[in-house]
């Protein structure tokens, strides 16, 4: 399915007929029970869930969580239980709200034990979206769709066929929540580091943007063999920064010896920016209130003695100021792009636009890495650094002309 052909399909859909849709699909899987809930999952989204649900009035039973250690314990004042005890309390009185990122093993446990109501975390956002403001990933499916004319571009910047697949299949999965239409996502040990576009040079300078606790550097380390020249670790994070430093302390001294930990923001320019920090990897740069002052810096700014090989991206939101701030550096340096492009519903489609245009000599790639449309990464990647079987596909005339 062409890009063209699924909006022409999703278009067809009449806006108001969308909307009644989207409104009344929680209480279709949650009927009679759409006020008593059981939260599945006590991470960073089962948070979201509990404090979008507060705020429009409804006090869930209770989350339950597989981490025997929280069992009897609760979280923000609601009690945790094992799935098990859930299930035997709540399966016939209640809808399980499943807030766990890739949740086909949570949501099956749920249909195992009994549990009939079982309500996709997307759904209740679509619900409840008014009361979920810090919830920036999902978006309602009438404003993607007020977007169409926005994507085309995009669509046809991307380099080979599984990239366009992907693309077309999230939009799609946006929209439907059609689980079914996901290509199988790739190996997530090689985020950031495919080794079928491109390989790790001895001389690289890798720059790790968002480098939270050092999970990525550490990625980049065995990637690289041990072989690299440079690594600049960049987290704003006071209490990951920490993480950060702990981590390279622990690496041989001829490795750590290496690294530059850079505490700063990454955004268009230097200066100052609010930033929420909370030791997660949810921290980001926020607006004024419970957030603080942290240091920012643009790449452009940071990078004019040094060269940078390769970027890496994961700034909770942030990626498109920062590949503004990054430009001359792409264009001058021509250094392969790893962005990711979850954080926000419209950086599928703004993302490559903002890559190809600081370098026109970029491929583009799509790649994801979970089940749903999270841990999903945009490379850029000079011809100069593609692997011999990672080729940009040029479109033939005839399937640019039907995309138009």
């Amino acid at each position: 399915m062409t890009l063209q052909s699924l909006l022409t399909h999703l278009l067809s859909e009449r806006p108001e007929a969308v909307q009644a849709r989207v409104a009344g699909e929680f209480h279709r899987m949650a009927a009679p029970f759409e006020e008593q809930l059981v939260i599945s999952g006590t991470g960073y989204l089962g948070k979201l869930a509990l404090s979008g649900l507060r705020s429009a009035g409804i006090e869930p039973l209770a989350f339950c969580d597989n981490n025997q250690q929280l069992w009897g314990k609760s979280v923000d004042g609601v009690p945790v239980i094992s799935p098990q005890e859930a299930a035997a309390r709540y399966k016939c009185c209640a809808a399980f709200v499943v807030a766990i990122y890739n949740s086909t093993a949570s949501r099956n446990q749920l249909r195992r034990l009994g549990c009939l109501r079982i309500v996709p975390y997307p759904v209740l956002f679509w619900t409840f979206w008014r009361f979920m403001p810090n919830e920036d990933r999902m978006e309602l499916p009438q404003r993607i769709l007020d977007c169409a004319g926005e994507m085309e571009p995009a669509y046809n910047l991307l380099s080979d066929e599984p990239s366009r697949r992907e693309f077309c299949a999230q939009i799609r999965w946006r929209c439907l929540l059609d689980y079914d239409c996901l290509p199988q996502h790739d190996d997530p040990r090689e985020m950031y580091f495919p080794a079928d576009l491109f390989r790790i040079s001895p001389d690289e300078v890798f720059v790790d943007c968002g480098a939270f606790d050092g999970d990525s550097l550490r990625a980049f380390l065995s990637a690289a063999n041990g072989q690299f020249s440079r690594i600049y670790a960049w987290e704003a994070d006071a209490g990951n920064a920490d993480k950060l430093a702990r981590c390279v302390l622990e690496l041989p001294s001829a490795v750590s010896a290496k690294v530059t930990l850079m505490p700063y923001a990454v955004g268009r320019q230097d200066g100052k920016v609010w930033f929420s920090a909370d030791g997660t990897v949810g921290s980001r740069v926020a607006t004024a209130g419970s957030a603080r002052e942290v240091q920012c810096r643009s790449l452009d700014s940071a990078f004019t003695e040094t060269r940078p090989s390769l970027i890496k991206m994961d700034i909770e939101g942030a990626e498109p100021e920062a590949l503004l701030g990054a430009a001359r550096t792409m264009a001058r340096h021509r250094p392969i792009m790893a962005v990711c492009a979850y954080h926000k519903c419209d950086h599928l489609w703004t993302i490559p636009q903002l890559l190809k245009a600081a370098n026109p000599d970029y491929s583009i790639f799509l790649r994801r890495y979970a089940e749903d449309c999270w841990e999903t990464v945009y490379y850029a990647v000079p011809p100069e650094r593609l692997c011999g079987n990672a080729h940009a596909e040029i479109p033939l005339p005839e399937e640019v002309a039907c995309l138009s």
